[in-house]
């Protein structure tokens, strides 16, 4: 027996969908359309609630994780920044035409817009997380392609609107989480094979129109509908899902590749003999075909033996980056617990001598000494705190200067790797570049002098690129050049990568301190006011007890 889902997505049967529409236009009848105003925003904070049950008054957005404005003959989707925690919207039952203005609310989970007079599903690129999204009850005639941007949704109501071609339904087979789907009330639902379509393009649905799915039926329509199409769509996706493997494994080799600047040796020969480099000229040679696989095993062992010495040299770079970055916090939580200490110290002394003032013990002059040693006390503080971060700051720049020295060093051995490698395969190019030339060379002459014997039995290409000498030659000049140009690019691009990479490490080690070191005088001068004026606010107290009181004691100054 079929069970029914009981939802907040969308309406379960006819009665529900009859009586919101009721409601909405006893609430349409009465209020002016209007926009998100902050009365409405107070008003629809669900979540989190006050102790008290009353509205939150003002709102602290970012904290609000539910929101709930229907009802309220909203015209246009605004004012919703800085909602930054908002799990769950309901706008149903508004008068709202565009999707817009939801981009930044990157937490959403459940989104409500039933009810409303959208055309077009749009502005959802960005809501990564949501889960529920109901559209129910709006004009809305495309889905494909529209909900790119919601690639985990678990239930999806677009019941009561335009969609017609069962076609549009076989886009929702790119929702792999996709456990409930309403088009109740659309004109696709009035095709005789609605049903079976569904199931068959949809096998992994839990519940269609809110009612739950007979498994069976699903088996059925698998074996039984649309066959020879359904065969064709799941080799088509088969084919994308292996593309999309095969490109995320090469992306994870060329990342970690990148790691050791080797990035630019990943497919290097592929690159060198693609169909935009080699001319067709070279390819009719019969000596062509094993100097390229000499090429090939002669530079594929190059690379790997680079890639060993490279990536030995890489692991020693990023443990001593480690081994550096891991000192330095070191040294500056040492230097700010030190720091914290001595101002613990300070402020356990002031509150002392402030609580001995305030109990009025002792006469005006000895109040003063008291104020006096208690600033001298926040000046020795001060200075000792600055001296601190000065010594600090000093002992980082000179630890951070030897640093350099060393990875520079280390920089300089690696490229040195990297250009006795591009070297070699100079090398290797000139030995193959002469070896194709002398082939040609032989190859056109022995041609020339076979061709008027052999007309009838020469291959056209090769009759057309052994019979002209001058153009061999430019074809061969062309590859050659094209290759130069290529080992030169890498050389550079490798060269350039490291020296890019040692130059930025340093200058943002630089700037992060220079930074840090702001910062960390700021806060300094900051608590030293904070006590001066503290004390100050003391002695000025005590200044007006002793007027008060007659003494004739100057007031400290």
């Amino acid at each position: 027996m079929a069970q029914e889902l009981s939802l907040g997505g969308g309406a379960s049967n006819p009665n529900v969908a009859r009586i919101a529409i009721e409601q909405r236009r006893k609430k349409t009848d009465v209020v002016e359309p209007q926009v998100i105003s902050e009365e409405l925003l107070i008003k629809g904070v669900e979540e989190p609630v006050r102790p008290d049950g009353e509205p939150w008054e003002p709102i602290d957005f970012p904290k609000v994780t539910s929101l709930r404005l229907s009802f309220r003959n909203i015209i246009e989707v605004s004012n919703l920044n800085n909602f930054d925690s908002l799990l769950t919207l309901r706008l149903d039952n508004n008068i709202i035409d565009k999707i817009a203005n939801l981009g930044h609310l990157k937490q959403l989970t459940w989104l409500d817009l039933s009810f409303n007079n959208i055309r077009e599903i749009e502005g959802l690129d960005e809501l990564h997380n949501l889960l529920d999204l109901s559209l129910y009850n709006n004009q809305i005639e495309e889905i494909k392609g529209r909900l790119d941007g919601c690639p985990n949704l678990n239930i999806l109501s677009l019941g009561r609107n335009n969609i017609k071609d069962l076609k549009q339904i076989d886009y929702l087979r790119e929702f792999p989480n996709l456990r409930c789907v309403c088009l109740d009330g659309n004109k696709v639902c009035q095709h005789d094979s609605y049903n079976q379509h569904v199931l068959a393009y949809l096998p992994t649905l839990k519940y269609l129109e809110y009612m739950l799915i007979d498994r069976k039926a699903i088996t059925q329509a698998q074996e039984g509908y649309n066959l020879e199409e359904l065969t064709e769509v799941r080799e088509r996706e088969a084919a994308e899902q292996a593309k999309t493997r095969s490109k995320k494994d090469k992306d994870a080799i060329l990342a970690k590749l990148k790691q050791s600047f080797l990035d630019c040796t990943e497919d290097l020969f592929e690159e060198m003999f693609s169909k935009d480099v080699e001319p067709e000229n070279v390819q009719v040679l019969q000596c062509y075909q094993s100097l390229k696989e000499d090429y090939r095993d002669k530079l594929s062992e190059e690379i790997k033996a680079l890639r060993q010495r490279m990536e030995e040299k890489n692991d020693i770079r990023m443990k001593k980056v480690n081994g550096f970055e891991k000192s330095v916090q070191v040294a500056e939580k040492e230097s700010e617990e030190e720091a914290f200490q001595a101002i613990r110290d300070f402020r356990s002394l002031k509150k002392k001598v402030l609580a001995q003032i305030d109990k009025e013990e002792g006469s005006r002059a000895e109040v003063d000494d008291m104020i006096k040693h208690l600033m001298d006390q926040l000046g020795g503080l001060e200075n000792h705190l600055m001296a601190n971060e000065i010594q600090l700051q000093e002992s980082i720049e000179e630890a951070l200067s030897d640093f350099e020295a060393k990875i520079s060093e280390l920089i300089r051995g690696m490229q040195d790797n990297g250009a006795e490698f591009f070297r070699k395969l100079e090398e290797l190019e000139r030995g193959f570049f002469t070896g194709v030339t002398e082939g040609a060379s032989a190859e056109v002459e022995a041609f020339a002098q076979t061709a008027e014997s052999a007309i009838g039995e020469t291959d056209p290409n090769k009759a057309r690129y052994l019979g002209n000498r001058e153009e061999m030659n430019q074809a061969l000049a062309n590859f050659t050049e094209a290759h130069t140009s290529l080992i030169q690019n890498k050389d550079d691009y490798m060269q350039g990568s490291m020296s890019s990479w040692n130059k930025s490490f340093f200058e943002k080690h630089r700037e992060r301190q220079y930074h840090r070191n702001r910062q960390r005088i700021t806060d300094v001068r900051k608590v030293i006011e904070e006590c001066r004026a503290e004390i100050q606010a003391a002695s000025e107290e005590g200044n007006d007890y002793d007027e008060n009181d007659g003494g004739g004691d100057l007031p400290y100054r």
